[in-house]
């Protein structure tokens, strides 16, 4: 009879602890708005900087050319931009077209060197068969090198495409763009790579070193530890109220992207290269769930992360400056390599390093499920090991949390 009185018992004192301690966290005003303003703050301010930014895509730019035709029509396309250049160098910026800071005729070679050493932001190569392609096919090719990072070189880009294309019709001109490497990925991408690594990784450690260690320090760990119940159920409790808050914080950066978005739209609306600049600074609202999950990952190994460290610390001050520390710099190495495309291109010891670090297959998903072409295999090995290093940590800090030492 004691046996089947007991369980109910239990399953009662679970919820009530559990009640506990959502009240708790909802009761800390600051906290569950930290939580709320947090994401939205970060999201909302890069879509006010970014407006910002958009207003240099209308300063004017240095163009260079080679023109290498062995026909007529591409010095004709030279000849014409040259003319709108010397006509409009002297009038004011607004009333500019093509917006040309200078306008260069160089060689192949040199302009290849300047490309390859970043000097110039747009360089227009129109090749020897460009009028032989339009004889014989009506239609022809021209490539311009482009600076995808810079919004200036973006819009002169979309001003010089726009404007060749109407000299010999949208279907007779194909322009190929070339752009570095690193600048393969849209701003969006990066940026969401990026925020996510940064925000979600510092976030919960404020309200798990609170929960632990902070009740350590204010001695109500101790009156909770002597009731009756399965330790594991009284960690299992508090990591159900972190959940809650990384679920709001997830909730609350999926809102802040479609602020994000909106914002990117109403600055792009009405320019020349609206909608190229919308798919390029946005993020894809199909893509958002997948940033959802990968965000919430990464939040379940930074609690895990942090419930080792806050079982281990004396008071809630060492428990947080030990948190920043030990997360702060892998994150700001993971958040930069990701925001520049690199990461998988890292080798050697500290390629190594960077692969341990679980924050790094969180870049490495995301990387991987905003690109066109995602590996499967790849991304089901990064899910595993974010998961597997959570669950590694939970349990040292549930051996840690049983003993005894935890409330000397």
């Amino acid at each position: 009879m004691k046996s089947k009185k007991k369980s109910p018992n239990t399953g009662s004192k679970t919820k009530w602890l559990l009640k506990k301690e959502i009240k708790t966290v909802f009761r800390s005003r600051w906290l569950l708005l930290g939580f709320i303003i947090g994401p939205l703050f970060a999201w909302l301010f890069q879509g006010v900087f970014l407006n910002f930014l958009f207003a240099t895509s209308a300063e004017p730019e240095t163009v260079y050319i080679t023109v290498e035709d062995e026909g007529s029509l591409g010095h004709l396309i030279y000849y014409n931009f040259d003319y709108i250049y010397q006509n409009e160098k002297d009038l004011p910026i607004d009333n500019q077209t093509l917006k040309f800071q200078d306008f260069i005729n160089i060689s192949r070679s040199d302009g290849q060197a300047l490309w390859d050493n970043r000097t110039a932001a747009v360089w227009i190569l129109i090749p020897a068969n460009f009028t032989e392609l339009f004889e014989q096919y009506n239609v022809t090719t021209m490539t311009i090198y482009v600076n995808s990072g810079s919004f200036r070189a973006t819009a002169a880009y979309e001003r010089i495409k726009i404007y060749a294309q109407f000299w010999m019709r949208t279907t007779d001109l194909w322009v190929q763009q070339i752009s570095p490497p690193a600048a393969e990925a849209s701003y969006g991408h990066q940026l969401a790579i990026f925020l996510v690594m940064i925000t979600s990784v510092m976030a919960p450690g404020p309200y798990i070193s609170k929960s632990f260690a902070g009740e350590r320090e204010q001695h109500t760990l101790e009156a909770l530890l002597v009731v009756p119940m399965s330790r594991l159920r009284i960690l299992g409790a508090k990591l159900v109220a972190g959940l809650m808050l990384s679920m709001i914080y997830s909730i609350f950066t999926v809102v802040g992207i479609l602020a994000y978005n909106f914002l990117v739209t109403i600055r792009s609306v009405g320019s020349l290269n609206s909608a190229s600049q919308i798919g390029f600074f946005s993020i894809e609202v199909s893509s958002i769930p997948l940033i959802f999950f990968c965000q919430f990952l990464i939040l379940l190994c930074a609690i895990g992360i942090g419930v080792v460290i806050s079982t281990m610390a004396k008071d809630q001050a060492t428990s947080e400056s030990i948190n920043y520390l030990v997360l702060l710099v892998p994150t700001m190495v993971i958040g930069m390599l990701g925001f520049a495309g690199s990461i998988s291109q890292v080798s050697g010891l500290f390629g190594l390093f960077v692969w341990l670090i679980p924050f790094s297959h969180a870049v490495m998903f995301l990387n991987g499920v905003l690109s066109p072409a995602p590996d499967v295999i790849l991304l089901i090995i990064n899910i595993v090991y974010m998961i597997g290093f959570t669950l590694v940590f939970l349990i040292i800090g549930a051996k840690m949390f049983e003993r005894e030492a935890i409330i000397a």
